[in-house]
């Protein structure tokens, strides 16, 4: 009787481990909310890394929400910061890393990036330094950068050889270029900039040595002469019709791409939106890096977004979105998502990899925005700068359009610059 019992009592526990022990595997994955920009051909691309992410794992599941443009998803954060109600992980602008930050919405990073959240140390050492000083403030991490592009010079190689002009490197050899194609009577201009050419304008400024906002923030160089001769320069462009902006078109590329200007200088990501009209009208177009101003080094802006995590995650859905901001960063990844939406790849190896290596044999459109990333920078991030970008962008319309006194507006925004960073 007692072997019966205890055969029993055996019976009973295998039972239990074969049929409950499955059960406690078969818990459902931490679901991890992404809310993000992204539309058309973007979303198509990011939906496929969300797939193949969920795919690579039992333990997470990432759940993409479109919100819109970017103002729609910042105004759809900030509700649901106000609602606590905010997602995992969301795509942020560089104004909103600081901003959220400020406003404690964001948590910082350094401790969760880490093998134990399927964060591999070495995907962040391979990081452009210029994409990481964008997301660190007051040394912690806040953000990781994501989808991220360079300022590039078009170049409508036929107009140049029609005046016999190698591709310019200079901002000199820019003017040297329109000059020539007056002589000719051309009718068309040297170079477009999109409207409000601040990127440009900053550009240059700290090719000629202005310190523009020092990355401590601690000092403020907008009106020395050393900043604004550029600017001056630039509105002499215009005015001797050797540029152009935008204007009624909206955005360069179009008139650019219908032959009206010699050079445009505009987002790499922009490629996919010049390459039509191009192949439109027939064009020889070429890229190059961008000019230098003076006797300065080679220099490109970042721009583009990042991911951030929301302070109101938990520890696991932190683990989560970690360990998927990770698997984005994977060279393969990285490259594979530059290749089909025009952005760059975020890190060397992803660089270097098969991926991309491949892409720009196929379109060498884009090695000289492959090449700008050794050397490219993030703008100082504060918070403000989103109120001080408006206020300069009409500051350079008054300037290039009103006749404007150049340093009284730029003086104007290092006193708006100072008032935001509480600096003398």
């Amino acid at each position: 009787m007692k072997k019966f019992k205890l055969f029993l009592s055996l019976m009973v526990t295998v039972l239990f481990v074969t049929i409950l022990v499955p059960f406690a595997h078969a818990e459902e994955p931490i679901e991890i909310t992404f809310w993000h920009a992204m539309s058309g051909p973007h979303q198509e691309s990011l939906t496929k890394l969300v797939k193949a992410f969920n795919e690579s794992q039992d333990q997470y599941k990432v759940v993409e929400q479109n919100q819109g443009d970017y103002d729609t998803l910042q105004q759809s954060i900030i509700a649901s910061g106000v609602s606590k109600d905010l997602p995992t992980m969301a795509q942020l602008t560089a104004s909103n890393v600081v901003d959220f930050k400020d406003q404690g919405l964001t948590i910082p990073l350094k401790e969760h990036l880490t093998e134990e959240n399927g964060f591999d140390q070495a995907i962040l050492d391979g990081i452009y330094e210029g994409f990481m000083s964008g997301v660190t403030l007051d040394d912690e991490i806040y953000a990781l950068p994501f989808s991220k592009s360079v300022r590039l010079m078009f170049v409508n190689q036929d107009l140049l050889d029609e005046v016999k002009s190698e591709i310019p490197t200079t901002w000199e050899e820019v003017k040297t270029l329109g000059e020539k194609m007056d002589e000719a009577g051309m009718k068309e201009q040297a170079i477009g900039f999109e409207n409000g050419p601040s990127m440009e304008y900053e550009t240059m400024a700290r090719q000629n040595g202005a310190s523009w906002i020092s990355e401590d923030k601690k000092e403020v160089d907008l009106s020395s002469e050393t900043a604004v001769e550029p600017l001056k320069f630039m509105s002499e462009l215009i005015k001797e019709d050797h540029a152009r902006l935008a204007g009624e078109d909206g955005y360069m590329s179009g008139p650019f791409s219908q032959g009206a200007t010699a050079l445009y200088i505009g987002s790499s990501a922009g490629l996919p939106h010049v390459l039509p009209g191009v192949e439109e009208s027939g064009m020889n177009m070429v890229t190059a890096e961008l000019p230098v101003y003076g006797d300065g080094e080679p220099l490109t802006l970042f721009a583009g977004n990042d991911l951030g995590i929301f302070a109101s995650a938990s520890d696991e859905e932190i683990a989560g979105a970690v360990q998927f901001m990770s698997f984005l960063l994977q060279a393969e990844n990285t490259a594979q998502w530059a290749v089909e939406t025009g952005y760059l790849p975020i890190t060397q190896e992803g660089v270097d990899s098969e991926t991309w290596q491949k892409y720009l044999k196929e379109v060498p459109y884009v090695e000289a925005a492959t090449a700008e990333l050794e050397y490219g920078q993030s703008q100082v991030p504060y918070v403000g700068s989103s109120e001080v970008l408006t206020e300069l962008n009409m500051a350079l319309e008054n300037v290039f359009i009103n006749d404007a006194d150049a340093e009284k507006e730029m003086k104007r925004i290092e006193d708006l610059v100072k008032g935001h960073l509480e600096v003398e």
